[in-house]
């Protein structure tokens, strides 16, 4: 029988430990954001060999489950700090901290899908009028970051508020490799009382707030960078 007694002693303390899943989402998606910038430029300028070496790489993470990339971190790192030890190059293989692992993982992750949304977004800003500004005058860095990048980022925010979204929530499986997060600190309370639907309806109930905040907030940056770029263009 649902204890709701049970259910409200437990919500605080699995409340304590969201700072954790917050974390984990906001630096994953900071170096994601950066890495994939790199990836974007790398592709829709079709570097010679590294681009195609990406797209490769793109598509494996796009394509394989989360999971599986933590667990290929978790067990790889270290050994390629091994393999670097013996190349001669100075590093400490023993303890890679969990945390590093599930950054690196959920990095590589939001790298992959955010370069794809920028492409995406990129392709979806009329260049004419990039070759408008230029005939009248704008230089073309003045160009690029008054009409294009505006319009870029903000066809980009929806588009990265799922993935940041998702990545919330995909933040329930770092409990695998030691983490304690939202949904392992569930796990640990409802072992010790075996109230298991009571703790992950409070873990639902978390997840479904932390979400909704942030989902608002995207929704708000994207209406005050959309007026923006329309008051630009109406300027110029």
């Amino acid at each position: 029988m649902f204890d709701s007694n049970f259910a409200i002693q437990s919500f605080p303390k699995i409340l304590a430990v969201a700072p954790m899943t917050i974390y984990l989402s906001i630096i994953a998606a900071i170096i994601g954001l950066i890495l994939a910038v790199l990836i974007a430029v790398v592709r829709e300028r079709k570097v010679p060999v590294l681009s195609p070496i990406i797209g490769i790489i793109v598509s494996f993470i796009r394509g394989t489950p989360i999971i599986v990339q933590m667990y290929v971190v978790y067990y790889g790192l270290p050994q390629l700090l091994i393999a670097l030890q013996k190349w001669g190059i100075s590093t400490n293989s023993s303890g890679v901290p969990a945390i590093m692992v599930a950054i690196t993982a959920y990095s590589l992750n939001a790298a992959s899908n955010i370069s794809e949304s920028i492409r995406s977004a990129y392709h979806s800003v009329d260049y004419k009028q990039y070759e408008a500004a230029i005939s009248v005058g704008m230089t073309p860095v003045k160009a690029m970051t008054r009409i294009i990048v505006p319009q870029l980022i903000a066809n980009l925010i929806p588009n990265f508020s799922n993935i940041f979204i998702d990545l919330i929530k995909d933040t329930a499986l770092v409990y695998n490799i030691g983490i304690v997060e939202i949904m392992a600190k569930a796990n640990i309370i409802s072992s010790v009382g075996f109230k298991y639907i009571e703790t992950y309806l409070d873990a639902l109930i978390i997840y479904i707030i932390i979400c909704w905040i942030f989902a608002k907030l995207f929704q708000i940056s994207e209406v005050i960078i959309r007026r923006r770029v329309f008051a630009t263009q109406r300027i110029n």
